[in-house]
């Protein structure tokens, strides 16, 4: 086919094209024309089932066309309007539907006593020491090497998060590659006893070995110290912490230790030993007493149909950041390790409860020369828990038992050191509460509709009901005004068809007519 022929064949396409839409389109015009008044009875049946008298005057013919105009505008912008103020409100459902008040109504208040994590100065057995210098790599005392070893343990003993620089030191020697320094610790560590009393002689306060960023040390009546260990612990099934009803009883727990001294940490029980805020050092022949004041945070229970988003706080319960018990001290530990895990591909041992390959002495090198967790401090972020429960050291007193004279020498063996810690009654806590529920939402929306508008539910539903019911029976009658006018141009296309097929045949017979004689 050639240009000629194509662009002929193009003609005689869009003659038929433009002739097929011009009959169309008297047809298109009516169906637009009585579409156009079926909604303007839809609009003047919907204001008169809802009452929005504006929607009515707006189809009404009968006025004029600027004050048709007018009403569309009032209607439009209330419209809007509506919708503005109903997002402001879903807004502020979703970012601030909260409120930290004060409660001030402390009789009959109960709460829990502080937890101490106690981390000993001396606690490597040199038994045990020497023991596992023998078996692991076969040196004794006399040997050479004997105190290189020790030393070797002795770093590894008294090293924390954020002093593990002489561990680094062994990073050369491959003899430690493959020591697991948790284990280490374990076999060379010597247990320690104290004695736990309180104001309920009933009780019996939970002590437990866990391993924490300062080391081995030991969590007094510190139910979320458990976590540390690595286990699968259920958070119903916890040991629950000492607690005492404020200014009915005198609250208190007091511990004695023997033979050694070490550092305290007095934090909430349902964190872990974390902060440096109340690090108080526990000397030989040290009697002390501190007293806490408190601040406690509680939640109200629809605090709990909020999401972590809405609230911006998480319970203890709530499985968050990988974490099955969550607490926000543990939520930045665990950060900690994490990244320890991606610079040097292994975690440190104080934290039992994050998986990864342990991080050898090289490990600790590694770590050493990012400036591990310096910058970890500032990166890792965590949400603070709905509940919470400060302590703040306001009095210490302090007093020393020293040396008596030669005939009542108190031996350096027998020396006894004390602490107690007690509570000061608050008088103040905070509360979180919810402030904007769903259900306050819901009535901000009908509120806005109803004074914007002029519609409430029930309106809306008929509204949607008359819209629904009048498009129903146009599409029906549309879809019959289809089929017909389909019917209709089939027919009449088989009729050109028959009509030109007659034509053909009255053509062929009379060309098979015996030629005309003509005679002159």
């Amino acid at each position: 086919m050639d240009s000629r022929q194509l662009w002929a064949w193009l003609r005689r396409f869009s003659a038929r094209t433009w002739k097929r839409l011009l009959a169309w389109l008297p047809a298109v015009l009516d169906f637009f024309k009585s579409y156009s008044n079926r909604l303007r009875e839809m609009a003047e049946i919907a204001g008169a089932e809802t009452g929005v008298l504006a929607i009515s005057l707006i189809v009404n013919r009968q006025l004029h066309t600027l004050e048709r105009t007018l009403w569309l505008v009032v209607v439009l912008s209330s419209i809007y309007a509506a919708i503005m103020l109903s997002g402001l409100q879903y807004e502020r459902y979703l970012n601030s539907p909260t409120v930290i008040s004060v409660d001030r109504d402390y009789r009959g208040w109960n709460g829990s006593l502080p937890a101490v994590t106690l981390c000993y100065y001396d606690h490597i057995d040199s038994f045990k020491a020497n023991e596992y210098i023998q078996d692991a790599w076969n040196v004794s005392i006399i040997d050479e090497d004997y105190f290189y070893f020790m030393d070797f343990m002795y770093a590894v003993v008294n090293s924390t998060a954020s002093n593990y620089a002489e561990l680094a030191k062994f990073a050369e020697d491959e003899r430690f590659d493959q020591i697991d320094l948790y284990e280490l610790i374990q076999q060379v560590d010597r247990p320690f006893e104290q004695v736990i009393s309180s104001f309920d002689a009933n009780f019996k306060v939970h002590v437990q070995m866990v391993m924490t960023e300062r080391g081995s040390c030991y969590a007094i009546n510190s139910p979320m110290s458990s976590v540390l260990s690595g286990k699968p612990i259920v958070y119903e099934d916890m040991e629950q912490p000492l607690s005492c009803q404020y200014g009915k009883q005198q609250c208190y727990i007091r511990m004695d230790l023997y033979e050694s001294t070490g550092v305290l940490d007095v934090h909430s029980p349902y964190e872990v030993s974390a902060t440096e805020a109340n690090i108080v050092a526990l000397h030989k022949s040290d009697e002390i007493t501190a007293s806490f004041k408190v601040l406690e945070t509680v939640a109200s229970k629809n605090l709990h149909q909020l999401s972590v988003a809405q609230r911006k706080c998480v319970f203890n319960n709530e499985e968050t950041s990988n974490l099955e018990i969550y607490s926000k001290s543990l939520c930045l530990a665990r950060c900690r390790a994490v990244m320890a895990l991606e610079m040097c591909n292994c975690v440190p041992f104080f934290y039992q409860f994050v998986e990864g390959p342990g991080c050898n002495p090289a490990g600790f090198e590694c770590l050493l020369d990012f400036k591990w967790p310096i910058w970890a401090l500032h990166i890792c972020k965590c949400p603070s828990t709905c509940t919470e429960i400060e302590y703040t050291m306001q009095t210490v007193k302090k007093s020393s038992w020293g040396v008596k004279n030669n005939d009542e020498v108190a031996s350096s063996e027998t020396a006894t050191s004390s602490f107690r810690w007690d509570l000061i009654p608050p008088k103040v806590r905070l509360r979180r509460d919810v402030v904007y529920s769903f259900e306050d939402l819901i009535v901000s929306f009908g509120g806005a509709l109803a004074f914007f508008v002029g519609v409430s539910v029930l309106g809306l539903v008929e509204m949607g009901h008359v819209l629904l019911h009048n498009m129903i029976l146009d599409i029906s009658i549309l879809i019959r005004w289809i089929y017909a006018q389909a019917r209709r141009h089939r027919a009449s296309h088989r009729a050109v068809a028959e009509a030109s097929k007659e034509q053909r045949l009255s053509l062929a017979d009379t060309a098979e007519l015996p030629p005309f004689d003509y005679v002159n």
